[in-house]
């Protein structure tokens, strides 16, 4: 097995994989060196940036590398500027598992934009370009692109197991947070969760359903770069399937803290989930689970699981969330969905404890069947506007191309 990390700095690369390769000979003490059977790979990428994404896809597709069984799309920014202290302390005393896990007192930026994505042009001025929200290239449009970028390489997986598409969510996003005019976000105050309803939307609706499959055709078609040479073309054997994970709730640098405030936020998770919270992982270790479990799952075991969490055969695609219970051992659950429900069946939400639902949000109702239609056309809505957005940069990047292309000739070089 050959795992691929990416980090944005060749520094961070090098101390992740130190650490990758401590962990790895912990658990893995028993086996001789000659018979290893993980290897680590670090690349870099910058996912604000689209012509590194571009040299990723390009450098992974160049390689030797002969299929991705699972490329989990992870990584993000949270564009927070702090909390309301006030209120914080206020909803943490009064309602420590639900604020924990659905805070209402973050308060975010709004607008941020990437720099310029491409450079300017050889006069020295600056190309026509559309803005491009910054939390939404990080959290999901550079991954989109990559996804799509790497598809010869999800294609070469074969039918029994195809290659996986794995989004990482939030546990936190809701119906509201995202708002179909405004895509990118850039005009909302909660620009994080936007793009992480907006990932349930695209995750959710991918897989079988006509609605979307016109567009998530078009999307999953294998890229091509005009520079493959025939030895690095792989076989299409079947086509990509999309999963959807969270990492409950975690504390991690994505929100910047003083020393003493993150310590008391993991006392508070450590208190929700002493309080019955499933979603109170604390680490990131434990946070990591749902994913590494769809990774390593096959198809059948994730339908079986599916249908023993939900009773319902006739399930769509869930939502799995990374849970422990209250002495920290961990499991895969699936998630309620606002609009969604936890399979797209409208089905009702069985597990309660305490009188309330375990795991889900203070006063989240069942989802109806016209609720269920209604997130499908907006998941169609969301396909439609990626689609649009991918295809009109990846038009602008050719162009770049072909011009860098151009200008390496005439300078004599091949």
């Amino acid at each position: 097995m050959t795992i691929i990390f990416t980090t944005r700095s060749v520094r961070k690369g090098s101390e992740t994989l130190s650490q990758l390769e401590k962990h790895l000979a912990k658990h893995n003490s028993s086996s001789p060196k000659s018979d290893r059977r993980v290897y680590f790979r670090p690349e870099n990428v910058e996912l604000t940036s689209l012509l590194s994404v571009r040299a990723l896809s390009r450098k992974l597709l160049a390689s030797d590398i002969p299929q991705l069984n699972a490329i989990v799309v992870n990584a993000g920014i949270g564009g927070w500027s702090g909390v309301n202290w006030p209120l914080t302390i206020w909803k943490v005393l009064t309602s420590i598992r639900q604020s924990t896990t659905w805070p209402t007192f973050k308060l975010g930026l709004v607008g941020l934009v990437t720099p310029p994505q491409l450079p300017p042009r050889e006069s020295g001025a600056p190309r026509n370009e559309p803005v491009l929200g910054e939390l939404f290239c990080a959290n999901v449009f550079g991954h989109y692109m990559l996804v799509h970028w790497l598809m010869p390489l999800l294609w070469a997986c074969t039918p029994d197991s195809p290659g996986k598409i794995i989004w990482s969510s939030s546990i936190e996003c809701g119906r509201h947070h995202y708002n179909p005019r405004d895509h990118q976000g850039l005009r909302s105050a909660a620009a994080y969760e936007h793009t992480k309803r907006l990932t349930d939307c695209m995750a959710l609706t991918a897989n079988d359903q006509p609605a979307t499959a016109r567009v998530v055709k078009e999307f999953t078609t294998p890229f091509h770069p005009n520079s493959m040479r025939a030895s690095q073309q792989r076989p299409q054997r079947s086509g990509p399937v999309f999963l959807l994970s969270h990492p409950g709730i975690c504390t991690t640098a994505i929100m910047s803290l003083y020393w003493i405030i993150h310590q008391f936020y993991r006392l508070g998770i450590y208190l929700a989930r002493l309080c019955g919270s499933p979603w109170a992982n604390v680490t990131s270790y434990l946070g990591a689970a749902s994913a590494t479990w769809l990774a390593l799952a096959s198809p059948a075991e994730i339908k079986a699981k599916m249908v023993e969490a939900t009773g319902h055969v006739d399930g769509r695609s869930c939502k799995w969330g990374s849970a422990c219970d209250r002495l920290g051992r961990s499991s895969v659950r699936v998630t309620d969905v606002e609009g969604w429900g936890l399979d797209g069946t409208g089905k009702p939400f069985r597990d309660t404890w305490w009188a309330g639902h375990v795991g889900r949000k203070a006063g989240a109702t069942d989802a109806t069947s016209e609720e269920v239609e209604n997130f499908i056309a907006e998941g169609a809505h969301v396909w439609k506007e990626m689609e649009a957005l991918r295809k009109d940069w990846e038009a602008r990047i050719e162009e770049l191309e072909a011009e860098q292309g151009q200008s390496q000739t005439s300078n004599g070089h091949p």
